[in-house]
């Protein structure tokens, strides 16, 4: 994970779905999160819930096979 690419504060790992939604619903209210996939892909500015399950889908981890990080972005 590179500061360079998006300005973060600390990275969640995820394990389970529980988790991810966990920290996804626990972010201020509003905030975009960036979530970062084992092979280096990142997805940045996401708003929902909804964006996060088109995330995984994109990205082929659905059902979440592999970790990842979640990042609640600085405005």
């Amino acid at each position: 994970m590179s500061s360079n690419q998006v300005n973060t504060t600390q990275a969640t790992t995820c394990y389970t779905l529980k988790e991810l939604y966990d920290v996804v619903r626990s972010r201020p209210f509003n905030q975009p999160f960036a979530v970062h996939y084992q092979d280096g892909r990142t997805d940045t500015g996401l708003n929902s819930e909804e964006d996060l399950k088109a995330s995984l889908r994109r990205n082929g981890n659905a059902y979440l096979k592999e970790p990842v990080d979640v990042v609640v972005e600085r405005g």
